[in-house]
């Protein structure tokens, strides 16, 4: 069996991992970084093309290196939204979760409570500016001659599909986090986009399951050096490929993933009958499966925020102040409330409003950059505290992300949480997770990661972390 080739198209860049399933190992991992622009308040593109050549230099990477690939897997953030031509080319940038110009849409929706409870349960999805739905409402409210113009409406994974294999085809799992696909039927709810955006059946993509295989067509073959009909696996969403790459099972994990955004979530057989929260969603896995939980946009891209706008450091210069406050000081007197993109949990709020708390004439910098962690993992909790009711059973608690490799948060997570917590590997991710699935042909029950032991890290709740933080979380919630 040749190599397999799993590709992350992420919100902030693309991860390629190149696993070798003989030798359950990865023979390359690699980034390919680009950028969402930021265009005023709340509105947020991407250039298309930057997304495509980050893909086609990856693959052309890996040509260079390994002549005997079985497959390559992909797996897309949630959440895009762009409008083609007949010729299937971009005529706006792609529309990233992080946009938040369908505010009004989402506030309009949320006022008819029938049609917020009928698109949340059909869906999955609760009323929120990051679906694709919403995007499709602003453009049909604002720019309706663009709409006019496209003749697809797509995701950024299926626009990949489709300069990968000449095919415009969908995958279940990417399609059920648009707020567009009835996650039952496993069909776009062509009856509420009649209504609500006049939008034809035939604007989207034919949808089909995660392990559908494409041939490479011949003119991306040209570009990337690639053999012509390698296979093209359509794969995952982000969020369920994580789960998977970080040893999430089914009924019986929690998954914590803290990239840009942060999301807990977990792998379940069913959507809930009832939802726990008002924020909590359900998309689909695959035609068996489902991931439920919550998203929050503060995540890591907080802690970014934070170094670019007050910090002359650098992320690991902070993170060593943090460390050294942390064991020379265990009071930290400043709170963080990191809510610079609004909420999405415990409902939608769109409005910024973070804060810092108890800032002095002595305050250090290693306090305010330790409180912005503090505040991150104290609104996760509140997170977790939520979707841990979801799965039939709690066994483990794994994680996944950039702040994962930051062990002093892991420390704090796993104190605040109250909860031992796996980390697998620092490389392991969505990418690995795609390809874990396709190898495994979806039976999860079947994946082993124990060829990644001697990178896994466990976190354990001890004193006086344990202590300190279960008061410090109650002092946080009481201002919130």
């Amino acid at each position: 069996m040749g190599v397999c080739v799993g590709l992350d198209i992420g919100t902030t860049g693309l991860k390629l991992v190149v696993y070798n399933p003989s030798r359950a190992s990865i023979e390359m991992d690699e980034g390919f970084h680009y950028e969402p622009v930021s265009l005023g308040m709340g509105i947020f593109e991407q250039d298309p093309k930057e997304v495509e050549e980050a893909v086609f230099s990856a693959l052309r990477k890996v040509g260079e290196s390994f002549k005997d690939i079985e497959a390559i897997v992909l797996d897309s953030a949630l959440h895009t939204f762009l409008l083609v031509d007949k010729d299937l080319a971009p005529i706006i940038n792609i529309v990233p979760w992080l946009d938040e110009r369908s505010v009004p849409q989402v506030e309009r929706v949320l006022k008819d409570r029938e049609l917020a409870s009928e698109l949340h349960r059909r869906t999955g999805c609760p009323p929120s500016t990051v679906y694709p739905f919403y995007k499709l409402l602003w453009f049909y409210d604002n720019e309706r001659d663009t709409l006019n113009k496209a003749a697809k409406v797509l995701s950024q994974k299926d626009y990949i599909v489709y300069k990968l294999t000449g095919r415009l085809v969908g995958d279940i799992s990417v399609a059920s986090g648009s707020a567009c696909l009835d996650i039952r039927r496993k069909e776009w709810i062509h009856d509420i986009l009649r209504e609500l955006a006049d939008l034809k059946e035939d604007k989207l993509p034919e949808l089909a399951n995660p392990l559908e295989v494409l041939p490479l067509s011949r003119e991306a073959s040209s570009i990337t050096g690639l053999p012509h009909g390698i296979p093209i696996v359509l794969g995952l969403s982000d969020a369920a490929a994580s789960s998977i790459g970080a040893g999430a099972g089914i009924e019986d994990s929690i998954t914590v993933s803290v990239g840009s955004s942060a999301a807990i979530r977990a792998i379940v057989e069913s959507p809930p009958v009832e939802y726990p929260a008002p924020g909590v969603w359900c998309y689909l896995l695959d035609e068996n499966l489902f991931i439920s939980g919550v998203a929050i946009k503060n995540g890591g891209y907080v802690f970014d925020w934070y170094i670019k706008l007050f910090s002359k450091r650098s992320h690991s210069e902070v993170i060593r102040l943090v460390e050294e406050d942390l064991k020379d000081n265990l009071d930290n007197p400043v709170l963080f409330y990191p809510f610079i993109f609004g909420k999405r949990f415990p409902k939608f709020d769109p409005v910024p409003c973070a804060r810092f708390d108890n800032l002095t004439n002595a305050t250090t910098e290693a306090q305010v950059g330790r409180a912005v962690l503090e505040g991150i993992a104290f609104n996760l909790k509140r997170v977790f505290d939520t979707v841990k009711k979801i799965p039939k059973s709690l066994k483990r608690v794994v994680a996944t992300g950039g702040l994962t490799q930051a062990d002093v948060w892991m420390k704090m997570v796993s104190s605040i949480f109250e909860e031992e917590i796996i980390v697998q590997s620092q490389r392991q991710g969505a990418a690995l997770g795609a390809v874990l699935y396709f190898i495994s042909r979806g039976n999860l029950s079947s994946i082993d990661l124990e060829g990644f032991a001697h990178e896994r890290r466990v976190y354990s709740p001890k004193e006086p972390l344990l202590s300190y933080y279960r008061n410090a979380y109650q002092r946080w919630l009481s201002k919130l």
